[in-house]
């Protein structure tokens, strides 16, 4: 039984893919795909991550995401293939309100690896993991609507979307972008009755 308000520092698997905590190793790989543009196209406004030195890359991998998992915030997890291989993404939960039981899910795939389903199937992992194990109750999913492959991949990872938050956020462009709004719950994961 769990006492502190934090999330687990846990492996899971899927039938490709195991997500683990980040290590250094994994440095050099994050740091690459922070230079890619569709990355950071999507990225949030107020992270230079093309402007990250490998470094930054390290301390996050290193210290960084496990420090707000510490701090009962969310947890990361790099996203690798089970034969081996390089990293392929990364999914987080973060704003964690233990109170109310929810958290968001972010994630990225590495440009060297997208078109293969890995994100759905980690983010669908990762969601399922917090509902049953992590007593979260609600796992929500903010995608700019301008980004229709994010969009797909909250669908195939079994999403539910409620509708659209309108001029949420600010763009790299100058604008505001409009957020999509997906959710998880604990009753999505029952069997239907039939």
């Amino acid at each position: 039984m769990h006492h502190a308000e934090i999330f687990d520092r846990d492996t899971l698997t899927t039938d490709r893919l195991l997500l683990r905590p980040f290590t250094r190793a994994d440095a050099p790989e994050v740091h690459r795909a922070w230079q890619d543009e569709r990355f950071i196209a999507s990225a949030p406004v107020d992270y230079p991550y093309a402007a990250a030195d490998l470094e930054t890359a390290l301390a996050w991998c290193t210290t960084g995401i496990e420090q707000r998992r510490l701090d009962g915030k969310g947890v990361g997890f790099a996203v690798v293939p089970r034969p081996g291989g390089p990293l392929v993404g990364h999914v987080s939960l973060f704003g964690a309100d233990w109170q109310a039981q929810t958290s968001e899910i972010h994630y990225w795939t590495a440009p060297w690896a997208r078109g293969h389903g890995y994100a759905a199937e980690a983010a669908a992992a990762v969601a399922r993991w917090a509902l049953t194990t992590q007593r979260q109750a609600r796992i929500t999913l903010q995608v700019d609507t301008n980004n229709p492959a994010s969009r797909r991949v909250a669908e195939r990872a079994g999403f539910h979307f409620e509708g659209i938050l309108r001029s949420v956020a600010p763009t790299r462009a100058g604008g505001r972008a409009d957020m999509a709004v997906y959710s998880l719950i604990t009753e999505d994961l029952a069997p239907a009755h039939v």
